[in-house]
């Protein structure tokens, strides 16, 4: 949800910007602006109105932000004249995103046979966000524009590979993990998007970025993030591959001589309510990863991070692919992914973000 609510947010601040000072292609709504209007209050009320359309809920909090924004900006005619712009840019997204099939209904398709995905304990719910796969792309021409390699037969010496790994490391109660991978694993258990949005912000501060090319990176980076994610649940509710708690209870009927069941097996974490393949996380963090070297011409990075606050367990990093690679392990290490699923979301997710700089707001 946070995904497609951020797409849009940053694809409507980035015309809005775009709109004024005219510097790379617009993303699809280019508006008059009045010279002289100012791009931060543009930008500020952009996404002010694309949030306040799509979370009502939350509006009193958004009209705080916004207020504070344009407390920053001086009076005079370029602060309302940007204003303008933004809500302009914004009304245009909102009428597109309103018939995009986000609200569409759709239902999961739990099964038994060997390798298909069940509801899994302990909530034993129901699919969460079967229709996010149809849902109207930002960059991609559809959701299924880069296939997936799908997981491993199940007879294979591949799945036999994830199933020891994952019983073993992502155990609740497992003797082999070392603390500093139980760490990993919480760290990014939560929604992955505001990490990745601090390595981004650490890195635009660090290179002093403009207002355009601040609007620029984050509109490519949120819009491949989003396609990332739709392009996971497509495939997710389309393969309804097994999660590794069902795999590994339910060994025997794998076909699999290299692997053993263990009936009372759980988890590290629980288990995200919808099918195995691909890694949501991964993906999303391969696009990002792949938009942020792009646009800065480096896998370089400084950045640390605290998570979860109550914690204040803080992480380092050097590089995107380090993160990327410490995303892949903590999934294992979680307990909820299998290690081939994480490689391949990785590889789809940097396809995702290469098309997305390759193809979108190129400079004039």
């Amino acid at each position: 949800v946070m995904a497609r609510v951020l797409a849009a947010m940053h694809g409507a601040m980035h015309d809005a910007v775009n709109s004024i000072d005219l510097r790379y292609e617009h993303y699809r709504f280019p508006v008059p602006a009045p010279a002289g209007a100012s791009k931060d209050a543009a930008a500020a009320a952009a996404a002010h109105a694309v949030l306040v359309g799509l979370v009502p809920a939350q509006k009193a909090a958004f009209d705080a932000a916004l207020a504070a924004s344009l407390a920053k900006i001086p009076d005079g005619r370029p602060k309302p004249d940007g204003i303008a712009v933004g809500k302009a840019v914004a009304e245009k997204m909102l009428a597109w995103r309103a018939v995009d099939g986000f609200n569409a209904k759709a239902s999961d398709n739990p099964g038994t046979a060997p390798g298909v995905w069940q509801r899994t304990s302990p909530a034993m719910a129901p699919g969460v966000l079967p229709q996010l796969g149809a849902v109207t792309p930002f960059i991609l021409k559809s959701a299924d524009q880069f296939p997936a390699k799908g997981r491993p037969a199940l007879t294979s010496a591949e799945f036999a590979r994830d199933f020891n790994e994952v019983k073993s490391l992502g155990a609740r109660n497992s003797t082999t993990r070392t603390a500093d991978q139980t760490a990993v694993a919480i760290f990014w258990s939560g929604n992955e998007v505001p990490m990745l949005n601090a390595a981004a912000r650490a890195t635009a501060q660090a290179r002093n970025l403009s207002v355009n090319d601040h609007a620029r990176l984050f509109a490519l980076l949120h819009m491949a993030g989003a396609d990332a994610t739709i392009t996971a649940f497509k495939i997710k509710y389309t393969n309804n591959d097994w999660r590794p708690v069902t795999a590994i209870r339910n060994a025997a009927s794998a076909g699999n001589s290299a692997v053993t069941a263990d009936p009372g097996w759980e988890p590290l974490l629980i288990t995200p309510p919808h099918p195995e393949y691909p890694s949501g996380h991964a993906i999303v963090t391969g696009a990002a990863a792949q938009v942020l070297r792009e646009f800065f011409g480096s896998d370089q990075v400084k950045f640390d991070y605290v998570y979860p606050p109550e914690l204040g367990m803080m992480r380092s990093y050097t590089s995107f692919s380090q993160i990327e690679k410490e995303m892949e392990d903590a999934r294992v290490w979680a307990g909820i992914h299998f290690r081939s699923t994480d490689e391949d979301s990785t590889q789809l997710g940097r396809k995702i973000g290469a098309h997305a700089v390759a193809n979108y707001l190129r400079p004039r």
